[in-house]
Formats: structure tokens, C-alpha cells, sequence
């Protein structure tokens, strides 16, 4: 570590400084970041970090704290929000790591460093040198400095660690996968499993099927992908009936099921037993965050709105970066019409999830900014979301419908209207979404496009 650090740039640091003085092209630096690739669709992220290099920059570095970021940046506070500085410091974990990844990539020559080092949210500044300056004879700056100089022998030492430290990373990533590497939730997960595995294997196997069963639920207007879902569900808890997980996500397929269910008798039934099966997990296991999600889902689907969002929130906040907790929340938020809080959660969301899953954040975020009159962020979103194989739904070519006719493209208006009549002729759009919404008028401000732009509701 010291002789990489030696190789590096030269550099002026204000480290553990906050009287430090702003390197002069501090703002530029931040607009470069502001602007990167690696920070796009990152808009929590972007605040929070303008908001703290401003602070610094006109000199309240000394002041900047959690609660003052909940309160400036995200408008929370103790009294309305419970402990809002649970988000920001989830939020400076994702911002550290955001960072370190554009200094990488996109920054790497850049001459003014932001940095917020842990345990604080004070950014730290580091003014690399002229890059034509840094280029000085290594070997003569080490002969300079006969204290730092490196031997022979300690290179040959030196190398020899390090060789074996790349062998025993080689020899984890083989065994573990990098994700464990860098994930905390992923490290959290495995030592889950080892307890589980001490306490029965049959408690084991029903959390391995329940896990697998959580992947399928999404997209949700898929009645089929959700039988099959309840399936695997069941099955875990016939595996393992003390097992809570199985119960969870039982509550979520279900509830999703008397969502897509038309009034009558059976939708009834299926609300019912999704509170039924909610209960269970909450009695098994009061404090998993999925357990509150599946209840927030459940009380959703009984149309409490207000408790649904209670409860999401407080699963939120007991596991942050969990990418299906937070795709209930955004959801539910949706429904109940509180639709920047659902762009801020997509995404959150979004920053957080890998290439290779295939979650309705997207959807989510579009449908969120059509009703913020964001309309063509809405079709530029869902058009990303396509090219990545993210989920399609009718409700996502609805919005593809809705925001065409908003922006008055209404020969594309009409054919996605056409593809959403041929693709899935027997969905009520129309009558899902009125189940879906807390208040009528949302869900008649896409219908009314929707039959405006000539799609017509199945007869039965």
C-alpha cells in the first residue's frame, strides 16, 4: 500500500481539514461530476453531494450533519419521518462508491478530487498537480528521501505478500463471487444461510425455494408468472411452516392476485387470505423487513393505504438497499398518488441495482414522471427499460400510450394503443388501473388517453 501510494499523482490534500481552502476549481469539478455518465439517474445523489461541496465551499463545512442533509436535502425530519438520517447515511455509502467508480473511469485525470471520507459527511477536496509536472523521475524522488526509499530486500518482501494477497483474492472470488466483495447484503445473506442451516436444513432449503419464488413476482400484471410464484411459496411452507419467508411472499402473490381480481367473491377471498398469510409472517418474525413489506402489500391490496405506506416505510428503513422492498414502496407510493416520493425511490432503486436483474423500477419511475408532467422522461425511461429486457406490462405500454397522446404524437399514441389491444386483448387495463389507484382521477387521466387514442376494454 505505501508504494502505491508513492506512484500516485502528486498531490495537495486537505485531509481531516475542514479550514482547508477550496482548491479554485472545486465548482468545475463538481459540474464535471454532475454531468458524468457514471452519476446519471443518480438525482439523490447529485443533491447530496451539491448540497455538501456548497456548504463547504461557502464555509459551513464544520456544520454539515446528518439531520441537517434529511432536513435540507430531503426535506425530513425526526418528528414526520422516524430517524431520517437512516437514508443519508445509506445515501453516503452509495455516494462514496459512486464516486470512487467515476475517479476510475471518467475522472481520472481530473485535477480537483471530491471525496466523503467515512464517518462524515464533509467532503474533503485533494488537488492533484499539473499532470506535465507530475511526471518526474520516481527513482530520483525516492533517493531525495532516504527515509521512504525501498531495498532491494523489502521489494522482494514486498512482492512476495503481495503475491500471495492476489492469490488468497483470486482464491475468494472463486469461492464467493465478487458481488461478496463489495455487497454488505450479499456477506448479511450468507451468514443468514450458515444459521439457518445450523437451525435445519429443511429451514434452509424452504428459504432457498422462497428466495427463488421473490424473483418471480415481478411484473406484476402477470397472473400466471404470480400462480406460479404462490406455488413455490406454498410449497416452502409445507417445507418448513415455521419458516416466515414462505408466509411473506405467500401475503404478496396473493394480495397481487386480488388486486387483478374483479369485485366479487373471490377477490374477497384472496384479500382475506392475503392478511391471513401477512399475520403468520408477522407473528413468526416481526422484525424482517420483508415481512413488513409483504404486510405493507397485503393492507395495499385491501385498499389501507395509509397503513401500507406505514408499514413500507418502515421496511424501507430497516434494510435500505433491499431492491424488491423498495419496488413495493415505489409502488405502493405510487398508487397513493405521492408520485415524487416514487421517483426518488425508483431511483434509488435504479443507482442500486445490477445489470442482470430485471426489477419494474423503471416502470415505476416512467408512470411516476408522467404524473409529474414529465413526459418525455417518462417514454425515455421506459424506452431504457426495453433495451435492458426489463420487465412489459400493459400498464407500462398504457403509459407508453398516455404520454405519447400528452406530448400530441397521436400517431404514436395510436400505435401503442394498437399493440396493447393485440398483445393483451383480454386485460382490462382500464379497470386494473382504477383498482390500482387510491383516487379515480388517476387512473381516468390514463384511460381517458387510452380510449382517446382508440383502445377499447375487453367485454368481459
Amino acid at each position: 500500500m505505501e508504494l502505491m501510494g508513492l506512484m500516485k499523482k502528486p498531490v495537495i490534500s486537505a485531509e481531516n481539514d475542514t479550514t482547508a481552502p477550496i482548491p479554485a476549481g472545486t465548482a468545475d469539478a463538481l459540474s464535471d461530476i454532475m454531468a458524468s455518465d457514471s452519476f446519471a439517474n443518480a438525482d439523490r445523489l447529485k443533491s447530496f453531494l451539491e448540497y455538501v461541496v456548497t456548504e463547504a465551499m461557502e464555509g459551513r463545512g464544520d456544520g454539515i450533519r446528518g439531520k441537517t442533509i434529511a432536513q435540507d436535502v430531503y426535506g425530513r425530519t425526526a418528528a414526520t419521518d422516524g430517524d431520517p438520517e437512516n437514508v443519508v447515511r445509506v445515501d453516503a455509502r452509495r455516494l462514496r462508491r459512486r464516486l470512487a467508480d467515476y475517479y476510475s473511469l471518467e475522472g481520472k485525470d481530473a485535477e480537483v478530487c471530491i471525496h466523503i471520507d467515512s464517518g462524515g459527511y464533509t467532503p474533503r477536496f485533494e488537488l492533484r498537480a499539473d499532470p506535465l509536472l507530475a511526471g518526474q523521475d520516481i527513482v530520483s524522488d525516492f533517493e531525495e528521501k532516504p527515509a521512504i526509499a525501498l531495498t532491494r530486500h523489502r521489494l522482494i518482501v514486498g512482492g512476495v505478500v503481495a503475491l500471495f494477497i492476489v492469490i488468497g483474492l483470486i482464491e475468494f472470488f472463486v469461492l464467493h463471487g465478487p458481488d461478496e466483495v463489495h455487497d454488505d447484503a450479499d456477506v448479511t445473506r450468507n451468514l443468514q444461510r450458515q444459521a439457518m442451516l445450523e437451525k435445519s436444513p429443511a429451514t434452509l432449503e424452504a428459504a432457498n425455494m422462497a428466495e427463488q419464488a421473490r424473483g418471480l413476482i415481478f411484473p406484476l400484471f402477470d397472473v400466471t408468472r404470480q400462480k406460479l410464484s404462490l406455488g413455490f411459496f406454498q410449497q416452502a411452507i409445507q417445507i418448513d411452516p415455521g419458516y416466515s419467508g414462505g408466509y411473506a411472499g405467500a401475503a404478496q402473490t396473493l394480495g397481487t392476485l386480488a388486486l387483478l381480481s374483479p369485485d366479487g367473491p373471490k377477490k374477497t377471498e384472496l384479500q382475506s387470505q392475503s392478511m391471513d398469510m401477512a399475520k403468520k409472517a408477522i407473528e413468526l418474525n416481526p422484525t424482517d423487513p420483508w415481512t413488513q413489506s409483504a404486510t405493507s402489500w397485503a393492507e395495499y391490496a385491501n385498499l389501507n393505504f395509509d397503513e401500507a405506506i406505514r408499514l413500507s416505510a418502515r421496511a424501507h428503513a430497516l434494510a435500505p438497499e433491499d431492491g424488491n422492498i423498495l419496488e413495493i414502496y415505489g409502488t405502493i407510493s405510487l398508487a397513493n398518488g405521492d408520485f415524487q416520493i416514487a421517483s426518488e425511490l425508483s431511483n434509488l432503486a435504479i443507482s442500486q441495482q445490477s445489470k442482470d436483474d430485471r426489477q419494474a423500477n423503471r416502470n415505476i419511475l416512467a408512470m411516476a414522471y408522467f404524473f409529474l408532467g414529465k413526459h418525455e422522461e417518462a417514454l425515455s425511461t421506459l424506452k431504457l427499460a426495453a433495451e435492458l429486457g426489463e420487465p412489459i406490462s400493459p400498464v407500462v405500454v398504457s403509459v407508453q400510450v398516455s404520454a405519447s397522446h400528452a406530448l400530441g404524437r397521436m400517431d404514436r399514441a395510436r400505435q401503442y394503443a394498437s399493440a396493447l389491444q393485440t398483445t393483451w386483448p383480454n386485460v382490462p387495463i382500464d379497470k386494473i388501473l382504477l383498482q390500482m389507484f387510491r383516487s379515480p382521477k388517476h387512473a381516468d387521466e390514463i384511460n381517458r388517453r387510452l380510449e382517446d387514442s382508440g383502445w377499447q376494454s375487453p367485454q368481459n
